[in-house]
C-alpha cells in the first residue's frame, strides 16, 4: 500500500511538473509573439523593402570605400534603417528575447544577402568610427553581424524543417 502511494506520488510529482514547464513555454510564447509579428511585419513594410532593393540594385554601383559618405542621400536613410533593423533583430535574438529558428526560418535568406553586401560598408564605418575616436566602434552593426553568422550555423531550411510542423521537402 506505501508502494502504491508513492508510486501515486511520484507520477503526480511528474506531470505537475511537466505542465508547469508547458505552461511556462506556452506564457514564454504569449510574451514573443507580439514582438515577432511586428518585427516581421516592418520587414515587409514598403520602407525596408526598398531599403533591400537598394541594397541588392544599387549598393554595388556606389563607392563603398567611402562607407556611408559614398552613397546618396536616400540611400543612406535606407542603408542605415535596414542595418539598424537586422541589428535590432540580432539583439534580441542574442539576448534570447526572440528565438533565432523562426527568424532564420523566415528572414535568413535575406539576414545572409543583406549583411553579404553591406558587410564592406559596415568595415570602412567601423573604421571611421574608430578614427573619429567614437566609443567602442567596433560595436557599430556587431548584431547584426552576429545575427548574420547564427543565420548561417541554423540556415532557413534547417530552422523549417527542424519544426514538428513543417511537411514541406528541403530543396
Amino acid at each position: 500500500m506505501e508502494i502504491a502511494a508513492l508510486v501515486v506520488s511520484l507520477v503526480a510529482l511528474g506531470l505537475s511538473g511537466a505542465l508547469s514547464w508547458r505552461q511556462l513555454r506556452l506564457s514564454e510564447q504569449a510574451n514573443t509573439l507580439p514582438v515577432v509579428v511586428d518585427l516581421f511585419r516592418e520587414h515587409r513594410s514598403v520602407r525596408l523593402a526598398r531599403a533591400r532593393t537598394f541594397v541588392h540594385e544599387e549598393l554595388p554601383a556606389c563607392d563603398l570605400s567611402l562607407g556611408l559618405a559614398g552613397l546618396p542621400a536616400e540611400g543612406q536613410d535606407l542603408v542605415r534603417e535596414l542595418a539598424w533593423y537586422y541589428d535590432n533583430l540580432g539583439a534580441l535574438v542574442t539576448h534570447g528575447v526572440v528565438e533565432i529558428e523562426p527568424v532564420s526560418g523566415y528572414l535568413g535568406g535575406s539576414v545572409i544577402s543583406v549583411w553579404e553586401r553591406m558587410e564592406p560598408l559596415v568595415a570602412v564605418e567601423r573604421a571611421r568610427r574608430a578614427q573619429n575616436a567614437l566609443p567602442d566602434p567596433n560595436r557599430w552593426q556587431e548584431y547584426f553581424e552576429n545575427l548574420y553568422h547564427l543565420v548561417r550555423e541554423i540556415p532557413a531550411e534547417q530552422a523549417r524543417a527542424g519544426t514538428r510542423l513543417w511537411r514541406l521537402p528541403s530543396r
